[in-house]
């Protein structure tokens, strides 16, 4: 049975997470200042990274024909001499169509395409040693007769690479395939309709997909192309071969005649079967690119899975700036898991911003680092993936665009607590919902503090300064019916709610 949830394009309200945040709890420590993985020779366009199973980090990357992949050498602890993948093709490289990489273990798969074929040009090669060697090219789509390109690749848990790719010569009907291989990448079979249950005729053409195993189930999330509402939508299947589920995942509803050429980034599950999904969006009033973060439930509905909410990664923390190429990850040692998000920013010049949250209740609104403020340059498309060190702590990878030495940036480093601790405000507002509004009691310890309420779209509602007294009131007739109330002491730590009309 096909299950569906449409939101209503005149519902642009959103239910927000609970921001349980007193001020920035984690912070990134750099082990040493970013190096270059290579000499410029190399590229830095289409940038992905994997780590395999000895904890070793894995990028592919390139110039205009050329793809590489260079893996860390952990003996000589540096990047080995990157290996070219197809040297006798012109392979297409792109920052938002290139190549694909994935893995599972020792197990990784790239995909790319190769320029001017786009009805067969479709290939991949694969690794079972964790990188250090790759396989001969392998066809993807052979027997295709229309445009049959862009493969973003996944990888199942009996290491057979399946792949999201964009089937058809007119963009206006273009639709998403899924191409499964049953043999580990030695060949593949050809493609199905995965996109059928999606409103509308279309997909994004330009905007890569994201497959992923989770679940025991099939996934792909696919940017829409409804009449021009360029919206996420999540797909499912429960073998691989019918995908009779889509699940509209991003309520915003952008509405943008040209493809937008950004796809999501996933992880999870952050606590029973719940997962966050981040994506750029131009849907709000600013009409800038902002990253927004969805959370789906894949365990609800019998399985169907569930959209939860969508909030905006930054409300106050960022005034003016556009925000595109969110990536997660996730360290799941002994605790509470821990998620990183990082995006590239345009604020006066390109920086990697980045946020951390641990625990169920995960917030990462308005709490960013910028990493590469004190490093000159532009800073572009991250990409991130943890390790665990020999004391069995989070090792935060992170690689990135450095625009004007065209090389690809690299660094590590640590997860630790911040210099500004929270003990100097450890009583939280209280929240009452009275008759005709909404009271809110700050502690005395506040005093001072401007607060604000927004709505999903990142427009200010109405705020004000606490100087002192027992609450601040809101009435309902100011309200939207989802909104969120934030305040922000004078030593910066911030402190934010969800509320409901």
């Amino acid at each position: 049975m096909t299950f569906k949830k449409k939101i209503s394009c005149t519902v642009i309200f959103v239910v927000i997470a609970a921001l349980n945040l007193t001020a920035q709890g984690l912070l990134f420590i750099p082990n040493s200042e970013p190096a270059p993985v290579a000499s410029e020779d190399f590229g830095n366009k289409s940038i992905r990274m994997v780590m395999n199973a000895f904890g070793e980090p894995v990028i592919s990357f390139g110039k205009n024909g050329s793809l590489y992949v260079a893996k860390w050498n952990s003996f000589s602890n540096q990047f080995d001499t990157p290996i070219e993948i197809d040297p006798d093709e012109d392979v297409f490289m792109s920052d938002a169509e290139g190549p694909s990489l994935a893995n599972n273990g020792n197990y990784l798969i790239l995909t790319y395409q190769i320029s001017g074929q786009w009805t067969t040009g479709a290939r991949s090669v694969h690794s079972f040693d964790g990188g250090l060697t790759w396989s001969e090219p392998v066809l993807m789509a052979p027997n295709a007769i229309e445009n049959t390109y862009m493969p973003c690749v996944a990888v199942d848990d009996e290491n057979n690479p399946f792949a999201g790719i964009k089937i058809g010569n007119d963009p206006a009907t273009v639709f998403e395939g899924v191409l499964r291989s049953i043999n580990s990448g030695m060949s593949w079979l050809d493609p199905v309709n995965a996109s059928e249950e999606i409103d509308g005729v279309a997909v994004c053409e330009c905007c890569a997909s994201l497959p992923f195993m989770a679940e025991g189930k099939y996934y792909n999330i696919v940017r829409n192309n409804n009449d021009d509402v360029r919206d996420f939508w999540l797909i499912s299947s429960d073998d691989g071969a019918i995908w009779d589920n889509a699940i509209d995942i991003d309520p915003l509803d952008w509405t943008l005649e040209a493809c937008p050429a950004s796809g999501p980034s996933i992880t999870g599950p952050v606590v029973n079967g719940k997962y966050i999904v981040a994506f750029m969006s131009a849907a709000g009033l600013s009409g800038q690119g902002r990253i927004y973060l969805s959370e789906v439930d894949l365990q609800a509905n019998g399985g169907n899975g569930e959209w939860i909410l969508t909030q905006p990664a930054t409300l106050t923390q960022f005034d003016n700036a556009t925000q595109n190429v969110p990536v997660l990850t996730q360290w799941n040692g002994s605790g509470d898991p821990l998620v990183a998000l990082a995006w590239e920013q345009n604020t006066g010049g390109y920086d990697i911003q980045l946020s951390l949250s641990q625990g169920n209740n995960w917030n990462l609104t308005d709490v960013a680092q910028n990493l590469t403020e004190g490093y000159p340059g532009q800073h572009r498309r991250p990409v991130m993936a943890f390790s665990t060190s020999n004391a069995q702590e989070p090792i935060l990878h992170v690689a990135w665009q450095h625009s004007s030495s065209g090389t690809v940036h690299y660094m590590t480093g640590t997860i630790g607590e911040p210099s500004m601790v929270n003990s100097s405000n450890p009583q939280e507002p209280r929240v009452i919902y009275q008759a005709n509004g909404i009271r809110f009691y700050i502690p005395e310890n506040w005093r001072n503090t401007p607060w604000s309420v927004w709505d999903i779209s990142g427009q200010l509602i109405t705020s004000g300064v606490y100087n002192g007294g027992e609450s601040v009131w809101v009435g309902y007739t100011a309200l939207p019916p989802y909104a969120i109330f934030s305040v922000e002491s004078p030593n910066g730590a911030r402190w934010a709610r969800p509320i409901k009309r």
